[in-house]
């Protein structure tokens, strides 16, 4: 048998898509689909959005890309925008290429300001695949093959408040799914949040949310940092930042700022323009046609609609919904693929994950609910 001249990733979907447009996306055999997993929760806005198509067309026609060796208007306002679309205190920005490369930057951060070389995640954490965020991933099939090139990571229990104790002078930083989303939706507590931000205050460590699936009015809140008057020292951002077009940052306090030096950070590529104006258009768009508030509102109808058939309970908030359904979540979304709905699986074989794009209509939930049912 030869080989695919593609590197196999992940499992596929039986099906090549061609097009799109908004929640829908239509295969080769010209059969449209309902997109509940949004390709890992990066279309944020769908597919073919007009006023990003626009923007990222005429930045492309004018400069497609110079790196930051020199200064570019369109980086320096997705900076200013995106800091805006922040919580207060959260003011300064570095544009990378995807997650894993912001958390990496992070922790790196992490480490060099506070010269310790531990760091602390959480059980069923997911952070990417670079060395510092694999680190703090809690997978034993990405660690086995890297043993004895990972940071040492202190592991705690979601929302076991005891387990804040394990962070003490050696931890550099904790890193935090607000929502654990591969992790099969596990959402982490108030009291346990203040606790990690008490502790690290107490110990010295900075507290890092990644919020590459949580962010950017997801969870029908601009982002989970802020909630319930938690601010973490950076957040993590990627995924639907640029609704598709490659772009990750981190975004950072006065603190972490201040001592970065040139040359403690770089990427080539990391906010390019086009990227940048992708960035720009996202946010005006979420605030323009309050995106925020749908996804809102999208997360109650699931809630109110989709306990029905196979669903047993539904866990998560906004457009980051799990499923957790009677049987194999994978033969539950084998069943909706036949009828017309693309959804995630996750680590928890019973949960069925919903990323949908945050301006789907709420009749796209109704039309889940049916297949659901049937």
């Amino acid at each position: 048998m030869s080989a695919s001249t593609l590197v196999d990733t992940y499992a596929q979907f039986p099906i090549e898509l061609v097009e799109g447009y908004g929640s829908r996306v239509r295969d080769a055999n010209g059969r449209d689909y309902w997109d509940f997993y949004g390709g890992h929760a990066v279309a944020l806005l769908g597919q073919a959005h007009p006023a990003v198509t626009q923007a990222i067309g005429e930045q492309a026609a004018r400069l497609t890309f110079y790196s930051n060796v020199v200064p570019l208007d369109v980086r320096t306002r997705a900076a200013q925008r995106l800091c805006r679309f922040t919580p207060a205190g959260l003011d300064h920005v570095f544009f990378c290429n995807s997650g894993t490369e912001a958390n990496e930057a992070a922790l790196k951060l992490a480490i060099q300001q506070t010269g310790r070389k531990r760091i602390a995640a959480l059980k069923g954490a997911f952070h990417g695949r670079t060395l510092l965020s694999v680190a703090a991933t809690d997978s034993a099939k990405l660690h086995a093959s890297l043993e004895g090139l990972l940071v040492d990571t202190a592991r705690l229990r979601p929302n076991a408040i005891d387990d804040v104790e394990l962070i003490n002078q050696a931890v550099a930083a904790v890193i935090v799914e607000p929502i654990q989303s591969i992790a099969g939706i596990v959402e982490l507590e108030e009291s346990f949040l203040a606790a990690l931000r008490r502790r690290c205050d107490q110990m010295g460590a900075l507290l890092i949310y990644d919020e590459i699936q949580t962010g950017m009015g997801r969870l029908g809140r601009p982002f989970a940092a802020g909630a319930y008057g938690v601010l973490p020292d950076m957040i993590t951002l990627a995924k639907g930042i640029a609704n598709g077009i490659p772009m990750g940052a981190v975004v950072m306090n006065d603190r972490v700022a201040a001592p970065i030096k040139i040359g403690d950070l770089g990427s080539t590529f990391g906010g390019g323009p086009v990227a940048c104006a992708g960035l720009l258009a996202v946010i005006e768009t979420i605030e323009a046609e309050r995106l925020v508030e749908h996804a809102a509102h999208l997360g109650e109808r699931m809630r109110d609609t989709l306990k029905i058939g196979p669903v047993r309970q539904i866990l998560g908030r906004g457009c980051l919904i799990g499923l957790v359904v009677e049987g194999a979540a994978k033969d539950v979304q084998k069943h909706l693929l036949e009828r017309g709905f693309i959804t995630g699986t996750s680590d928890n074989p019973q949960l069925l994950r919903l990323m949908p794009p945050i301006n789907t209509p709420l009749e796209a939930v109704d039309e889940l609910g049916r297949a659901l049912k049937a």
